[in-house]
């Protein structure tokens, strides 16, 4: 695993998908917080500045969907099988570093919502979140965008290409999950929104609790992987 996750991290993509992770967090605690009349701000709000590194997640799945799926249709992924037989194993250990890079790129957005919230908000002489509501979102974020690198990377791979998995990434999480949230309270409160806003603490709605949330959020990589295992095994030509 630590190869795959020492060639993710070294190439351009991690790095892009670092900045763009950076730059939604940043814009998004400070939309929450604003520049002027800071001293205003109240506590709700900046506990939801401090949340905006989750919106990191969105950017590690389509990172991990993308970046799978582009090694498995450039070969990638059969070359490395010439070393090692077990495709099991392979798409194990390539998930597990896709799950390692999520959680780097997490911590990244939520350092830098961190810092945008705890700067500006001590410059304009708010009222400071505390040190629990900082690590609570903290360890949410991170084990979030694990979770989201290891679903996307299974994506990515049953696919076996990267345009139709990031696709469908998009359509389900900003159009078609929203959509059925609003129409379904299980949707909204399961969905993979829901068990987000819950694990990472990023929603003032009733949502269910952040270890319940995570627990969703497992289970849906879980069954990611499985597939993505599954039909690996059953290729021709993985």
């Amino acid at each position: 695993m630590r190869i795959e996750f020492d060639a993710l991290r070294t190439v351009p993509g991690f790095r892009r998908a670092l900045a763009l992770a950076l730059a939604f967090s940043g814009f998004l605690a400070i939309s929450y917080l604003g520049l002027k009349d800071l001293e205003t701000t109240t506590l709700t709000d900046a506990r939801s500045a401090l949340s905006s590194g989750a919106i990191s997640g969105l950017v590690v799945i389509v990172y991990a969907a993308a970046t799978a799926g582009g090694e498995v249709a450039r070969g990638g992924l059969g070359l490395a099988l010439i070393a090692r037989h077990d495709r099991t194993t392979a798409v194990r250990d390539r998930l597990l570093a896709y799950a390692v890079a999520g959680a780097c790129l997490g911590l990244g957005g939520t350092v830098m919502a961190a810092i945008l919230t705890y700067v500006l908000l001590g410059f304009g002489g708010a009222e400071l979140p505390s040190v629990g509501d900082l690590l609570t979102r903290a360890l949410g974020t991170v084990v979030y965008c694990a979770l989201m690198g290891a679903i996307g990377g299974a994506l990515g791979l049953a696919a076996r290409s990267a345009a139709p998995p990031v696709i469908a990434i998009l359509a389900v999480l900003l159009f078609l999950e929203p959509l059925f949230a609003g129409l379904s309270d299980p949707v909204a409160r399961w969905g993979p929104g829901g068990a987000a806003a819950a694990l990472t603490v990023s929603s003032t709605e009733d949502v269910p609790p952040a270890w319940a949330g995570g627990l969703t959020l497992l289970a849906y990589a879980t069954i990611a992987a499985a597939a993505a295992t599954t039909l690996t095994r059953r290729r021709d030509v993985p």
